[in-house]
Formats: structure tokens, C-alpha cells, sequence
């Protein structure tokens, strides 16, 4: 956090760094999956490639389990100690239902609130009681052999095979935990996985793993939001080693000797005490402060490259995919639109929303109207919806009124929509102060 400060002051507009500085102070109080489900952040959306700490939320989820399990399993011991085993079982279950439900209808609760995360980890909890009950994993070689093989199967098929269109967390994430689970229980030191898993490279990657995932995300923001290396690979690759070599740093300076019992305990409380406590006043003077908007008249002086078109989303625009037949789903409802640049945005806006619609998929075809018009007749007999979205003029007009029986008898459901408004603003406006001074006479906020 304190690293980021800097970046987030040169690269942030004033309301991405009120933002910013908000998620900073809920994750402090583990709770930023609760502030990005309430501002409405989709992870995996477009918009969340602009917030630095937006990976926070899993720690949080992992902090309140932390905190609430401790005093849901001391009462059951106390109380119900017979029953222990059962009220875990019962406890995975009845989470893993829930997110099955939730993430079909409520998708971000879903995946951001702990109460449809808590199987996930009780599987962990799950396993470690029954080692304890038990005195021992399995002993049974063969089933080692094969299970803990398996297991690495089905990890290695979830991350090369699940996508943004699952549901998450719901009965298909149960694949990956199964693996894991599997690997736990199963492999042993003369097993196949494990010595793939214990080899010197997964072992370091192990080790410096939460530093990694607390590193890689917000480098991968700042360098987006500063189109640092942007359409070059070779840096884009680059930013691999610097991660590991921040991770390992990290780990040998920061972690191992938090972890040392040699480290003073007092020392530490008074050094975390204090960094906290400026975090908060700092970030709490951002907010008061409306983001120090006074930032911006300086940015030229301090980056003569920057420029506030960078912000705009059509740096970041969604591919202009083409609809394909084999992507339909006959369970789906299927809308297909078809037009020019506004067009594309409308397709964009529903894209982006696509948790905001129940088992409804959206494709773009381009300009039909223009194009071959036979060449898209099987795509439109399969789609349930027809929404043309033009920059309507005399010469669009006539196009849809000449093809609009032959497009009628392919699709029953048609739907026109109006134009994109456009907003037209003096060439002289384009360089970043200008912008500033124009956006704080019209009372808006910066976003070029």
C-alpha cells in the first residue's frame, strides 16, 4: 500500500483515487470484498483492471473465516462435541448450495461474500479433523497412487478449461477443490505428484506465493493505467521478473523475520501501529480532500507524455467479436446485434452487464446492412432477438427499409435503437489542462 501511494497520486484521477483510497482502508479492516460488491464491481469486468488493490477482496474472505471459525468451532466443542465432524459436513454443504443458487442469481453476493466462500475453506477443515481423528492419511498404496494423480488432473482441468462464463463458486468449483483435497490426503513422499510438487521451483514459488499475490496486482494496474507496455510483449514480459524479485524481497525481509520468534514482539506492534495509523490518516485526508484534484495541473510537469485520452474505455474496448453459431446456447436466450461504432458500444454496455441478465447471451455481427446480408441468414433463423443499432442517417434509413421483409421473415423479434449520444468539444481541449479547466467549469469529474 505505502509502494502504491506514489503511482496512485501521478496516474489516478481525483475519483479513482478517492476509490482507491477507500479500498486501502476497507481492506485494513478486512472487509474490501464488501466495498467492491457494494460499488458495484464485477471481477473479471473491464473496470477492474483499474483498481490496484482490487485482489484484496480474497484476503478479506480468508481474514473474516479466520476470525468467525475459531468461535463457531470453540462453541460446538464446548456444547456439541460429539458432533463436530457433523457440523462441518453440514457447514460445507450447506455453504456449497447456497453459492450453487447465488451465483445463478445474484452473482457478485455470490462471489465476493464469505458465507458462499466458507466450503472452500471447511474442505481444508474438513480434512484436517479427519487426519486427527484418525491419527493418519491414507495408507492404501494403490489408491495414492491413483487418487493423487487424479487429483492434479482435475486442478490442471480447471485452470486450463474454466472461463468467465461459469458460474463461480458453484458445484463446478468443486472440480479444483476435489484435486486439492486428493493431493492432500493421497500423495505421499514416494508418490508421482509429490515429487513433481516438491522439486525446487514449485517449493520457491510456494514460499514467496503470498508476497507474489499481493505484488502482482496492483504492478499490473499502474503499468495499464500508465500504458507503460502497452502492445510491447518484451516488457509486458519483463514484469515477471520484477514481480518474483519483489516477491522474494518481500519474503526474506519481511516475512521470514515477522515469522522469527527472535523478532520483538512490542517492536513490531509499535512499527505495524504506525504505518496503519498513517494509512488511515492519509487516505481519510484523500477522501476530505475530493482526491486532490490540485494533482492534475501538475501532471504535465511531471509526465510531458501523459495523456488523458489514455483513460478513455476505447483503449480498452472489448474485441469486436463476431457471432458464432457454435457459442449459442439453445438453453439461452440470444440477442444478436447488428450495426456500426454504435453498435459496438451497445454491445459493449450489455457485455459488460452480462451478470444483470439471467441466462441471456449477447453477440455482434457488424454492419449487415451494408455486407452480404444472405451470408448471416443461419445466424439469424438460430437468434431469438434482431437489435440494429446505427448512426441513423438517410443513407442507413433506406437500407433498413429495403431489407427489412427479407430480415422479418428470418426473425420475428426485431428491436431498433436510437443513436449514441455524442458529445462534440473543441479541438483545443485535448491536452489534459485544458481538460481540467473545461470539466471544472461544467462541475464534472476528470475522466478525459
Amino acid at each position: 500500500m505505502l509502494v502504491s501511494l506514489p503511482f496512485a497520486w501521478i496516474y489516478l484521477f481525483p475519483s479513482g483515487f478517492i476509490d482507491f483510497s477507500k479500498s486501502i482502508l476497507y481492506s485494513l479492516g478486512f472487509s474490501s470484498n464488501l466495498y467492491f460488491h457494494y460499488t458495484g464491481l464485477v471481477y473479471g469486468n473491464i473496470d477492474g483492471f483499474f483498481k490496484p488493490f482490487l485482489h484484496t477482496w480474497s484476503l478479506s474472505v480468508e481474514e473474516q473465516y479466520y476470525i468467525l471459525f475459531p468461535i463457531v468451532l470453540l462453541i460446538t466443542f464446548k456444547y456439541f462435541r460429539k458432533y463436530i465432524s457433523y457440523v462441518l459436513i453440514f457447514g460445507f454443504i450447506f455453504s456449497l448450495s447456497i453459492a450453487e443458487w447465488t451465483s445463478r442469481n445474484y452473482a457478485s453476493i455470490s462471489f465476493y461474500f464469505i458465507h458462499t466462500r466458507v466450503w472452500e475453506l471447511l474442505a481444508g477443515s474438513i480434512l484436517a479433523y479427519t487426519e486427527i481423528t484418525l491419527g493418519q492419511r491414507s495408507k492404501q498404496k494403490i489408491l495414492n497412487k491413483i487418487l493423487s494423480t487424479f487429483g492434479l488432473v482435475l486442478i490442471s482441468y480447471a485452470a486450463l478449461f474454466f472461463d468467465d462464463t461459469m458460474f463461480h463458486p458453484s458445484f463446478y468449483t468443486l472440480v479444483p477443490i476435489i484435486g486439492v483435497c486428493l493431493i492432500i490426503w493421497f500423495s505421499t513422499k514416494d508418490e508421482f505428484v509429490t515429487k513433481i510438487l516438491s522439486t525446487k521451483l514449485f517449493v520457491g514459488i510456494g514460499l514467496i506465493s503470498y508476497s507474489l499475490y499481493l505484488w502482482h496486482y496492483p504492478i499490473f494496474t499502474f503499468v495499464k493505467i500508465n500504458l507503460l507496455v502497452s502492445g510491447n510483449i518484451v516488457y509486458k514480459l519483463l514484469l515477471v521478473p520484477i514481480i518474483i524479485i519483489l516477491s522474494i524481497i518481500s519474503y526474506y525481509y519481511i516475512e521470514k523475520p515477522f515469522r522469527s520468534r527472535k523478532f520483538n514482539f512490542k517492536k513490531t506492534i509499535i512499527i505495524l501501529g504506525i504505518l496503519i495509523f498513517s494509512l488511515i490518516i492519509f487516505n481519510l485526508k484523500v477522501i476530505h480532500n475530493n482526491g486532490y484534484k490540485i494533482r492534475i495541473e501538475n501532471l504535465k510537469n511531471i509526465n510531458p507524455n501523459y495523456n488523458a485520452d489514455n483513460f478513455f474505455l476505447g483503449q480498452t474496448r472489448m474485441e469486436k467479436t463476431k457471432a458464432n453459431l457454435k457459442k449459442f446456447d439453445s438453453k439461452d436466450f440470444n440477442i444478436v446485434i447488428a450495426g456500426d461504432s454504435h453498435g459496438e458500444d451497445l454491445f459493449n454496455a450489455l457485455s459488460l452487464n452480462r451478470e444483470l441478465f439471467n441466462s441471456v447471451n449477447f453477440f455482434f455481427v457488424g454492419n449487415i446492412l451494408k455486407e452480404n446480408f444472405y451470408k448471416n441468414e443461419e445466424l439469424l433463423r438460430n437468434s431469438d432477438k434482431l437489435i440494429f443499432s446505427y448512426r441513423w442517417d438517410d443513407v442507413n434509413f433506406k437500407l433498413l427499409k429495403n431489407k427489412f421483409k427479407e430480415i422479418n421473415i428470418l426473425i420475428k423479434e426485431i428491436a431498433i435503437a436510437s443513436r449514441t449520444n455524442e458529445y462534440r468539444v473543441p479541438s483545443a481541449l485535448y491536452t489534459l489542462l485544458d481538460y481540467q479547466i473545461f470539466f471544472e467549469k461544467k462541475e464534472f469529474d476528470y475522466y478525459g
